[in-house]
């Protein structure tokens, strides 16, 4: 029971740095080259290089569907912003990488000196309880093909549980989605769909 309460807390922690919404990250971010006019590239393509970082990821980050999940992930948002792919002189080169971690987070003991033990002094605490928990760190990058210069990076950072395949695939959707909500240019908005025309009873 006291570790289902101090996970409790840790998520609580979690949720609260991300400003208190219900997403799974908590932090998003992205940086890019000063000046860069990112809308001059058009099309892209993937560099052929190791994508994982293998530090304490295991084998559910390493597996081929998971990368493939990123990969369909990341192509459905370059739609979204007018990209196409391309494998013939491409203007951009995307790369992504994973680093997942062990972190602890200290949390405070309140179940020492509560009101079942010492009414009145259950504010009076002040022993501290570790937590151990997975952070996982998904980046992309983007790549200038013709100067090799990384022109744009986003990343989101999230805590890890256990999850099945159908969860993972979810949060590596929401992953994807919160790290293109920080792409400073537009999404091409979708022509509206013709509307159709009552049918007719003659």
């Amino acid at each position: 029971m006291k570790t289902n309460f101090f996970l409790a807390l840790l998520f609580l922690t979690v949720l609260a740095s991300a400003g208190g919404g219900c997403s799974p990250f908590t932090k998003v971010y992205s940086e890019e080259e000063p000046g860069i006019n990112l809308s001059k590239y058009h099309t892209f393509d993937w560099l052929r290089n190791a994508e994982v970082n293998n530090g304490n990821s295991g084998p559910l980050w390493l597996s081929d569907g998971v990368q493939g999940k990123i990969r369909t992930s990341v192509e459905s948002q370059m739609s979204r912003f007018g990209f196409r792919p391309c494998d013939d002189k491409p203007d951009l080169m995307l790369h992504y990488h994973i680093v997942i971690k062990n972190e602890v987070l200290y949390v405070r003991d309140w179940t020492c000196g509560g009101v079942f033990e010492t009414p009145g002094n259950y504010d009076r605490c002040h022993r501290v309880q570790p937590v151990h928990y997975r952070e996982g760190t998904l980046i992309i990058d983007f790549i200038d093909t013709k100067t090799g210069n990384q022109v744009w990076r986003g990343a989101a950072i999230g805590v890890l549980d256990d999850m099945v395949p159908e969860e993972a695939d979810l949060r590596i959707k929401q992953a994807v989605e919160a790290i293109f909500q920080k792409f400073p240019e537009k999404p091409i908005p979708h022509p509206d769909p013709e509307p159709k025309l009552p049918s007719s009873n003659l």
